[in-house]
């Protein structure tokens, strides 16, 4: 991720910038600026008996990244926040989202907490980061368990989403020298008093005789009631002293750990593959931190993203299972210089997902319950190694020679794997890579962001801009072939997207720039991979954005599902016959209506992807196809809106929806694609 982009875009003041916008898409609605150029009614004229290439069967895949909930509460079913009490302390010594039980109105001189950095659970780990362990201390003075006393004595976390009948399993570590009572847990009502949605009481709190011994104790809670914003209490009935650590709270319908309404979202999507954990996080990450029992796992600082705390939860082997289980192949993504990594700390990763048992690391992932090698395929290389806000940033003749040393680990372990430099938009960059290192390379990374900054008011140049791309590509071809000849290089932009201000990040408007692009992508031989900006929250950007109690989907979201459930192999001849449009700085005499046609492998479909950019009027576009007979029907999935602006949201999920019917088909019929839309025209072929 582009972290200038994003800045730049957030120092703007949104509505400003959305007006702009909208005065912009007004006078083009009314016939401004814009000036279409006379043409004859728009045509695709397809010739099927023309194969001009293959399309990559990974052409459509997803990203994801440390970025704020992009796994934790995004990503993943755990429900608890800080639930090892490693942010830093309140007056109470309460770490940030826990609270004293049942509120801080009054004093409760029974009831003590303390931060302890000198006991927490794991007592030792294998591997270390620059956040300290901790874990809550409890001291309950003189509480008795048969006293009349009905204060509550503990601790609770809100924000917990609970829904009517479901299942949450649970449990925490604790250790005690001598603590005479028990612990009860809750799911509430969030409110002083509040309603009990259920509980269960865990007994037998003891060290089982030894000393400083950690237990752990799970527990079952069945809520009563749906309530998006409940608490999580537990509650200590007694007297004596114990300790408190990784507590956790995932709901039973969990997918191996992942939210089950972003799996089923995740899983619509298709994806071919799934790069992780970044994006710039891949330049502060050490994926030790991500193996092991998950509550030994430390938690560490999100550098590149507001110094966020995270945990471990989420690793290498959950990343893993998670791709199997979409039926994605992972890619992930190595640092490079960043923060303290090395060449032998990337070959240590290969050999854990992809060596044997009898290697030192394969032999850590069948102790980690995963005796069978992950054999993941694609390997980045660091991540936007020539912008100034990663760590390891260098120039390019720097990074050229760490690449050549990298790769050489890598494939020391593991040959057969599939490695991805970085490149650039900046052809100065990519060539000084290629000539030193594009001999180790199967791929080229290449990220785009396009934004309010860049449109500079013209709605129009959002329209235009995928074309310059498909033009770059060409460039790209040609280099390639003159710097690495007969060395097959294919690109990956696993990065790209908009970068508008909220409501138009999520409109029709950012809909319109995806679909072309994603047409670019089908068209240009030389794109083998890619992934937009990013799949699960993060920014404004995340095609999914799941809150804590609900989920909605982008525009964005809706192009690739339809683009990635109709991919042929094979691309067919097409040329388009459309009026144009001018733009203010991405060329003059662009054509409103783009296409990209492809077949099945087996010549049983043709997939007809038609993006109609003009924002005021509806295309009645001829298509004629040579070469093949279709059926008399064809079946036409449509993604429009009832405005340009119009956007989805957490209270307007559908206001860019896909629309779906068929029309009469043959060699030759006509559609009418309307204004601002996305279309995909199935035909089946005799």
């Amino acid at each position: 991720m582009c972290f200038v982009s994003r800045t730049n875009a957030a120092r703007c003041e949104c509505r400003q910038i959305w007006a702009v916008l909208l005065l912009g898409t007004a006078v083009l609605l009314s016939g401004g600026s814009a000036v279409a150029q006379p043409a004859a009614s728009p045509r695709i004229l397809i010739d099927a008996a023309k194969v001009e290439g293959e399309i990559s069967p990974t052409l459509y895949g997803q990203f994801d990244e440390f970025m704020f909930e992009g796994v934790k509460g995004g990503l993943s079913a755990e429900l608890v926040r800080d639930r090892s009490f490693d942010g830093a302390p309140n007056a109470t010594g309460l770490p940030r989202y826990w609270e004293r039980d049942p509120d801080d109105r009054n004093d409760d001189s029974v009831l003590h907490f303390h931060w302890d950095d000198k006991v927490f659970y794991p007592p030792s780990r294998q591997t270390s980061t620059d956040v300290p362990d901790h874990s809550l201390r409890v001291d309950l003075q003189s509480a008795h368990l048969d006293s009349n006393d009905a204060q509550r004595h503990g601790i609770h976390q809100g924000g917990i989403p609970v829904r009517k009948g479901m299942t949450y399993h649970g449990y925490f570590w604790a250790k005690t020298a001598a603590f005479d009572g028990y612990i009860s847990v809750a799911l509430e009502a969030d409110r002083t008093g509040g309603q009990s949605y259920g509980s269960a009481e865990i007994r037998g709190i003891s060290n089982d005789g030894r000393k400083n011994d950690w237990r752990k104790y799970e527990f079952t809670l069945t809520s009563s009631e749906d309530d998006p914003l409940a608490k999580l209490a537990l509650l200590f009935h007694g007297k004596g002293r114990l300790w408190i650590d990784q507590i956790s709270l995932i709901p039973a319908d969990a997918v191996q750990g992942v939210r089950a309404d972003v799996f089923e979202k995740l899983k619509a999507l298709r994806p071919a593959f799934i790069r992780w954990p970044g994006g710039n996080v891949a330049q502060d990450y050490h994926w030790m931190w991500g193996v092991r029992p998950k509550d030994e796992r430390p938690a560490w600082v999100n550098l590149s993203w507001g110094n966020d705390l995270e945990s471990g939860d989420f690793g290498s082997d959950e990343f893993v299972q998670l791709c199997r289980g979409l039926g994605a192949e992972p890619s992930l993504t190595v640092n490079v210089e960043g923060r303290g990594a090395t060449a032998q700390e990337a070959a240590n990763w290969v050999e854990y997902t992809n060596g044997p048992v009898t290697s030192k690391y394969g032999a850590m992932r069948a102790a980690d319950g995963h005796p069978e090698p992950y054999r993941v395929k694609y390997w980045e290389i660091g991540n936007e190694i020539w912008g100034t806000w990663v760590r390891g940033h260098s120039d390019a003749e720097t990074y050229a020679k760490n690449l050549a040393r990298y790769s050489a680990a890598l494939r020391g372990v593991d040959p057969s794997i599939r490695l991805i430099g970085v490149g650039d938009n900046d052809m100065n960059w990519n060539r000084t890579v290629l000539k030193i290192s594009g001999s180790t390379l199967d791929y080229l990374a290449v990220h785009h962001y396009y934004g309010a900054e860049e449109m500079q008011g013209d709605p129009l140049n959002l329209m235009a801009r995928p074309l310059h791309y498909e033009h770059f590509y060409e460039k790209l071809v040609r280099t390639i072939g003159q710097l690495v000849p007969n060395h097959p290089i294919q690109l990956a932009i696993n990065e790209w997207n908009t970068a508008l201000p909220l409501p138009a990040q999520h409109s029709m408007l950012s809909a319109l720039y995806a679909a072309r692009l994603m047409n670019v992508f089908e068209r240009s031989s030389i794109v083998g991979m890619s992934a937009p900006s990013d799949m699960v929250n993060g920014w404004s950007g995340g095609l999914i954005q799941a809150s804590r109690h609900d989920i909605s989907v982008t525009p964005t979201y809706l192009v690739n599902q339809l683009y990635a459930s109709h991919l042929g192999r094979q691309r067919l001849s097409v040329q388009v016959e459309s009026p144009t449009f001018d733009s203010s700085r991405e060329g003059k005499g662009i054509p409103y209506l783009d296409a990209a046609v492809s077949r099945t492998s087996d010549g049983k479909q043709i997939f007809i992807k038609a993006v109609n950019t003009n924002f005021a009027q509806s295309l009645h576009t001829v298509i004629q196809i040579a070469g093949a007979k279709p059926h008399a029907l064809a079946r036409v999935e449509t993604l429009t809106a009832a405005s340009l602006t119009a956007a989805n949201s957490f209270s307007t999920p559908d206001a860019v929806a896909i629309q779906s019917g068929s029309i009469a088909a043959g060699e030759t019929f006509a559609v009418d694609l309307p204004e601002h839309s996305v279309s995909v025209i199935t035909l089946d072929i005799d």
